[in-house]
């Protein structure tokens, strides 16, 4: 049997059980080459060897971007009618028109063999369940099929010499299926290792595809992440974004940009996307060569952005954080050196001139800090709540930012949300956040409102609110103060944020072992709040926790991650 031709029994292919990709309703034969949803009616059938799971209005949303592809593939002059020209990738390109891409290549898929793949051999002893994420001419389907495991090859693309259609080129067993990442036609919880090869970049929405990867993971299945370009600074990431649409309007006539998609990843939003999906993020950092390892240097030597990074990226879910507020793991000595060094280049940098505007990055935007101003960057509180946050923010959800400051948070959120309000009691925070929403391109739907926490926002509900509170128990100096000190912001934010949680929504605040943390939480949950540490972060001199707290109410999310009626 070769590859294409593996039976179909029941609503099962390759050892999977077979989901409608609508309603995720288990599917039903429906003929020899066909199966079909009971409950919405739709047919998928088995056309050429490659399954089709492509719902007919999603292939409408993807006619462009997969007409744009197939052109630009072409036009580069990819594929072969030559089987042997599969069967050698990755580890040589007999065409020899992409030699240094399938070099790149080869090494990153010996990282997976040698690296990654063992390990889950070991611990299940039996062939592994894994899809093949944007599966291309199916090479990685091949190579893995070829070491004994069941494996589908996944992708939108069904042409024959650089898609799906390709599998009639090789001599092991994988089963194609046409089918997006957003709605994959598998039941719950069957997978062993879900890869995206060079593929989660693609993505519309990296939370909504990995929430759609965690649902078909098995308990202890594993998600990798392959050949999808890493950067340190966002800003290196959208230039690359910006010079690739160029190059396309240059040489194809379109920016092939009519899906759009988050094209890279930093740090910080793998981050963000572990807390926000419950994950544990290892990297491993294959060797390419000097050549590879010294353009960083040569860009930095030439003014130009930084180039990409190419890692292996494993995802498996992690143990939740344990409960209760954030704990200093330093000694006490220890954290006194390390704030006398943070206070010494805060002063050595003039980052001390409280009295003077400054200019920060975080999360990819500039925003600038007015005097008076809460600074997210100096103090990491606001930097790391708004990072970690964005993965929460549903999409055309509705966001309410306490205490804004600068706007950061707000500004993050505007990227997914469809309305955010952010409110602050200091009347130049309000300022500094309606320049930085004006200067961000986001206040269309960043609405800026001053006074004191729930009171600008009397009768509304938000799908998700966003608080970084002052963390220390007094009474405020002045205006500028009042991020620090509070008397009561603790009990009357507990009492009031149910009444402004939409159903099924959360708030997300962030606590420092510095502060009344526990006073804090222990406010919270008197006023039947439920609370659960997402994310942590260890600075030395202080540990953030960011919190998720929910009221006694519940209206979950809609498969595609949008919410649903309600």
């Amino acid at each position: 049997m070769i590859a294409g031709e593996q039976a179909t029994t029941a609503s099962r292919i390759s050892d999977l059980t077979l989901a409608c990709p609508r309603c995720r309703a288990p599917l039903v034969p429906d003929g020899d080459d066909a199966v079909r949803c009971p409950v919405e009616g739709d047919r998928f059938p088995n056309e050429d060897g490659i399954w089709r799971f492509l719902l007919p209005e999603r292939e409408a949303r993807f006619a462009q971007f997969m007409a744009e592809y197939a052109a630009v593939r072409r036009a580069e002059g990819r594929g072969d009618d030559d089987p042997s020209f599969y069967r050698a990738l990755p580890f040589h390109d007999l065409t020899g028109r992409f030699v240094d891409d399938w070099r790149i290549r080869a090494v990153s898929y010996q990282a997976l063999v040698n690296r990654v793949l063992p390990p889950l051999e070991t611990r299940w002893r039996r062939p592994l369940r894994i899809l093949d994420l944007g599966a291309g001419n199916c090479w990685l389907s091949y190579r893995l099929a070829r070491r004994g495991h069941t494996v589908v090859a996944v992708d939108l693309l069904t042409d024959l010499r650089d898609g799906l259609g390709a599998y009639v080129h090789y001599d092991a067993v994988f089963t194609p299926v046409q089918a997006e990442f957003d709605r994959l036609p598998f039941a719950d919880g069957q997978a062993d290792l879900v890869i995206f090869n060079a593929s989660l970049h693609y993505s519309p929405d990296y939370a909504t595809t990995l929430r759609e990867v965690l649902r078909v993971l098995g308990p202890d299945g594993q998600v990798v992440i392959l050949d999808s370009p890493v950067y340190r600074d966002a800003r290196s990431g959208e230039q690359m974004l910006r010079e690739r649409e160029a190059d396309f309007k240059r040489r194809f006539g379109f920016p092939s940009n009519s899906l759009p998609s988050e094209g890279f990843l930093t740090v910080a939003r793998l981050d963000s996307l572990a807390a926000a999906l419950g994950l544990r993020w290892r990297t491993h950092e294959p060797w390419y060569g000097w050549h590879w390892a010294l353009r960083p240097w040569k860009a930095r030597l030439r003014g130009r952005r930084e180039p990409a990074r190419f890692l292996v990226i494993t995802g498996e879910r992690a143990e939740p954080l344990p409960g209760g507020p954030p704990v200093a793991r330093h000694s006490r000595a220890t954290r006194a050196l390390w704030r006398r060094w943070l206070r010494w280049r805060a002063r050595l940098l003039g980052w001390d001139r409280f009295d003077r505007a400054r200019l920060e990055r975080v999360a990819g935007r500039d925003i600038v800090v007015l005097p008076g101003v809460f600074n997210p960057v100096l103090f990491r509180t606001g930097a790391y709540l708004a990072e970690v946050a964005e993965s929460f923010v549903p999409l055309g959800g509705s966001v309410l930012d306490l205490g804004t400051g600068s706007g950061v948070g707000a500004i993050v959120a505007a990227r997914r949300a469809a309305r955010v309000v952010a409110v602050d009691i200091n009347p130049a925070a309000v300022r500094c956040a309606q320049i930085n929403a004006a200067s961000n391109g986001v206040n269309d739907r960043v609405e800026v409102r001053q006074g004191d926490l729930f009171a600008p926002v009397a009768g509304e509900r938000f799908d998700l609110v966003l608080f970084n509170p002052p963390f220390y128990r007094g009474t405020p100096r002045d205006d500028a103060d009042r991020a620090w000190r509070s008397e009561d912001v603790a009990e009357r934010f507990a009492a009031g944020l149910a009444a402004h949680l939409a159903p099924g929504a959360s708030a997300l605040v962030i606590l420092s072992s510095d502060g009344d943390a526990p006073g804090f939480l222990r406010a919270a949950a008197s006023a039947g709040l439920a609370i659960e540490v997402i994310a942590e972060r260890d600075l030395v001199n202080e540990v953030l926790r960011i919190y998720r707290i929910t009221a006694p109410q519940s209206s979950p999310l809609s498969p595609d991650g949008e919410r649903g009626p309600g």
